[in-house]
């Protein structure tokens, strides 16, 4: 496969740029400069600059940007229950073009999962941003599994899942040997223009911007560096030295500093030349230069792992294509509710392309917590005539990840006069199930099974025992009246909009999964999955005021 696709690979900023350019010849109306359409797809392409942000080390403005264009589409959402006017506007594609468009786009997602993991890549800038976040997180060691909120099980494989995909740590040290260079602490990088001052010494992560900023290849030095005293600085010496107290690097033990080998002496009594032996006794591949910094050459087998793709086992291309069947999955849902419940096959398609083309699709491939929850959710929709089945999906959704039990009230109004009992006893099957099914897992880093049910309820979700995202950055206690505002905007489903139909129900569940992103405590925003899709259906959507429940629902 490497061969045949000629080392393919796709840097963050280039598919932002390409997707984009797709995405608005396919969906953009020129002829209709000033429509509601033209502004969705557009606002869609908008949360794109916020993961480049991050991939190149941002942290506080790629949250941010994250943050203003996630209120701005909840704005469009809350009010698209008054939009009653639905023209149909089609995409500019035929139906042949969206057709091949949607197997070409979904035939690259194996090749993206399989090409660009940690250990596949020549170039670290070929990461993906689920895979820079993984490597930060592991440097740093945030985030314990009994902090997630969910399903343990589920969480567990998650978390083995991302550090599958992301660099191991033969390829990380690989690569941070090769880039063994000085840099300064206050280099500049350029985004749009714009310049982007990451300041090391009051990031509260330091470690962690560091490993994404070198990532994201705006640096040419290490990720772990050894900074000389200032007094050693002003004396004219450089930056970089050997530590004078021996130091920890990523678990490993390094040498402060290098004893000369012990050799014999020459027969006329001279000294010997002495040598500088290997570093392999400190826990890194290399050889030591004699110069005053701190360098190290990583060995040609070490380099030749790192660079060339690794054949995986049957259990990894198991998992490879696990993860891409998730996807598969979410783009095929969208396609079926197109055809059945929009009435148009080329709808569903249309809809289909747009959520392969989104950037945020192509660095997030891999991620269980992202991927899975969308696919029953989006189930629930495809499935809303039958409340026994939407309930039992909707609880799965739910119970994996706990945010999605937020859309219990919206739907349960949905159903009220006909099918609310049946779409609760699916709902209580699929929880119930899962909580016995916790019995049955004896890991140990599951924990107490009475923890690990509070988890599942969300336990962890309110009161934060840490914080990422935006939230690092702001004091925690602003959350609180979002999430108050929050609690009364989701239980008001119950009685707002009395007469729900299926659009106001795709519409509002996106509303509620994008509002849960403001105030999450591990990484707010990003799990996009959870609303894209819905967001997507919004858009392209004909008038469905007809499909309420007492309409459609069926009996059994």
């Amino acid at each position: 496969m490497p061969t045949s696709l000629f080392q393919y690979e796709m840097l963050p900023t280039t598919w932002f740029y390409l997707s984009s350019l797709l995405i608005l010849a396919s969906f953009f109306r020129f002829n209709r400069f000033f429509s509601v359409r033209n502004f969705d797809v557009v606002a869609l392409l908008l949360p794109t600059p916020g993961l480049v942000y991050l991939a190149m080390g941002a942290t506080f403005q790629g949250y941010a940007w994250l943050w203003v264009v996630g209120a701005l589409l909840f704005v469009r959402l809350a009010l698209d229950v008054f939009l009653r006017r639905r023209p149909i506007l089609q995409p500019n594609l035929n139906f042949v073009g969206l057709a091949f468009s949607c197997v070409a786009a979904s035939a690259f997602i194996i090749p993206n999962l399989f090409l660009n993991r940690g250990d596949a890549r020549e170039s670290p800038r070929a990461w993906r941003l689920e895979q820079i976040l993984t490597a930060a997180e592991e440097s740093e060691g945030n985030f314990e599994l009994k902090n997630w909120p969910g399903y343990r099980p589920f969480l567990l494989a998650t978390q083995r899942t991302n550090k599958f995909f992301a660099p191991s740590q033969e390829a990380w040290r690989a690569a941070v040997a090769e880039r063994q260079a000085s840099r300064d602490d206050g280099e500049v990088a350029e985004f749009f223009g714009a310049p982007i001052r990451l300041d090391e010494k009051t990031s509260k992560r330091r470690r962690a911007v560091r490993a994404v900023q070198w990532a994201a290849g705006m640096t040419d030095g290490p990720v772990f560096d050894f900074e000389a005293p200032s007094s050693e600085r002003a004396s004219g010496d450089s930056p970089l030295r050997p530590p004078r107290e021996p130091e920890e690097i990523n678990g490993l033990q390094a040498a402060t500093s290098v004893p000369v080998a012990p050799t014999a002496p020459r027969a006329d009594g001279s000294d010997p030349p002495r040598e500088l032996p290997s570093v392999e006794a400190a826990g890194l591949s290399g050889s030591v230069e004699p110069s005053a910094s701190f360098r190290a050459k990583p060995r040609e087998e070490s380099r030749d792992r790192a660079r060339d793709p690794v054949s995986p086992t049957l259990d990894e291309v198991a998992l490879i294509l696990c993860a891409a069947a998730l996807q598969l999955g979410v783009a095929l849902t969208i396609v079926l509710i197109g055809k059945q419940h929009f009435g148009s096959l080329q709808t569903g398609l249309a809809c289909g392309l747009f959520y392969l083309l989104l950037p945020y699709i192509n660095q997030f491939s891999a991620r269980l917590d992202h991927a899975a929850p969308a696919l029953a959710i989006l189930l629930a929709t495809l499935f809303y005539r039958r409340p026994v089945a939407a309930g039992l999906a909707l609880g799965v959704a739910g119970s994996l990840v706990f945010y999605p039990f937020f859309l219990v009230p919206l739907w349960l109004g949905f159903y009220w006069k006909k099918g609310a009992f049946r779409f609760a006893t699916g709902l209580s099957i699929a929880v119930l199930t899962l909580a016995v099914a916790m019995l049955f897992f004896e890991n140990s880093e599951i924990g107490l099974y009475g923890k690990a049910l509070g988890s599942m309820f969300g336990r962890h979700s309110i009161f934060l025992a840490e914080a990422d995202g935006l939230w690092e950055f702001m004091p925690r206690f602003y959350r609180v009246p979002l999430i108050a505002l929050y609690a009364v905007y989701c239980l008001g489903f119950a009685l707002w909009v009395p007469h729900k139909n299926l659009g106001t129900l795709v519409s509002c569940s996106a509303a509620l999964m994008l509002g849960v992103q403001f105030w999450m405590g591990r990484q707010g925003g990003l799990y996009m999955a959870w609303y894209l899709p819905l967001v997507v259906l919004t858009v392209f959507r004909p008038n469905l005021e007809d499909r309420v429940a007492s309409n459609v629902v069926v009996d059994i």
